[in-house]
């Protein structure tokens, strides 16, 4: 049978250079390092390593037997690596949902912090929030970030449920467009005529809100284009051809759009962290309390528009 030390003997020797190499890089004796590797040899019945005068090089036949030996030890020091990650962390591999912005303008950082320094792994779902309600109440997720889905009972006991912060509505613009010159917060009911983007699905807070206000105002938005992709949503607007209501947390910038504040109290969509109910694994409880304070950092950051009814710039909400 192999012994696993063969193969470390094998693989010091091909990086150093030499038996005494070997030996110094696993803390053996030279003795030890000779007698694993003609134990090695004799069981392959094989020549692995070329003694010479400047030192050792491993033989084909060695070359080829390090091949198999590296993923036999990378495998064995993966293992090694999950058990402290699980021993010390609670998990070894963590895995997080999150839906599209929150996955690439919340998670990152609070990701970063809550792993730094250990050798937790991380698997990402990006999906709408209903979904990664469900993998997280049957524990396919450790947790996700999403948006409300419409009151407390929907997410049951079995679940534990924190606010994180309001993420408000914003009206964006083309550039060019009239109200965009103006000073000040847009009155939704000068846009009657305006053609709209909303979401794809059936259910998004921000369509709800946005026919909920006009229909108060006495019309109903005229719809062109239905996308969940912000970008493509910020292309079209930018290009002239729609008006969109958009969270702040969406706004994006390199696009020829303006953002800003209705007159109208559209409200926010709640940005909200959900995980399994019970003790949280060490790793998740810091991520719980990472994303509490970028929550409290982007609370602080909404506090509201410029005095021109402008949204602050990029740096100042982030």
């Amino acid at each position: 049978m192999f012994d696993i030390r063969q193969f470390e003997v094998l693989r010091a020797i091909a990086v150093t250079g030499s038996l005494a190499g070997a030996a110094r890089r696993l803390h053996y004796g030279q003795p030890t390092i000779s007698y694993h590797l003609g134990a090695l040899e004799a069981h392959l019945g094989a020549r692995l390593v070329e003694r010479r005068p400047s030192g050792a090089v491993l033989t084909d036949v060695g070359m080829l037997v390090l091949e198999h030996a590296g993923f036999v030890l990378d495998r064995l020091e993966a293992v090694e690596a999950d058990v402290e990650a699980r021993l010390s962390h609670g998990v070894s591999t963590l895995r997080v949902g999150a839906f599209g912005t929150a996955a690439s303008r919340l998670l990152p950082g609070a990701l970063r912090r809550a792993t730094a320094g250990t050798d937790v792994r991380i698997e990402l779902t990006e999906a709408e929030p209903l979904d990664l309600v469900a993998l997280t109440r049957a524990r396919s997720l450790h947790g996700a970030v999403i948006y409300d889905i419409g009151g407390e009972a929907r997410y049951g006991a079995d679940l534990h449920v924190e606010a994180l912060f309001d993420d408000p509505y914003r009206l964006l613009l083309p550039a060019r467009h009239p109200r965009a010159a103006v000073a000040g917060p847009v009155d939704l009911a000068t846009l009657a005529a305006d053609g709209w983007i909303i979401s794809r699905g059936s259910y998004d807070p921000s369509d709800q809100t946005l026919f909920a206000t006009c229909q108060a105002l006495g019309f109903r938005p005229r719809v062109v284009l239905r996308s969940d992709d912000y970008g493509v949503i910020h292309g079209f607007v930018g290009a002239g051809g729609a008006v969109a209501l958009v969270p702040e947390l969406a706004l994006q910038p390199g696009y020829d759009t303006v953002a800003r504040v209705p007159v109208q109290d559209v409200g926010a969509r709640s940005v909200r962290f959900v995980r399994p109910a019970g003790p949280p694994p060490p790793v998740v409880e810091r991520l719980g309390a990472e994303l509490r304070a970028a929550g409290r950092e982007l609370h602080r950051a909404y506090g509201g528009a410029d005095e021109s009814g402008g949204i602050p710039a990029p740096d100042r909400r982030r």
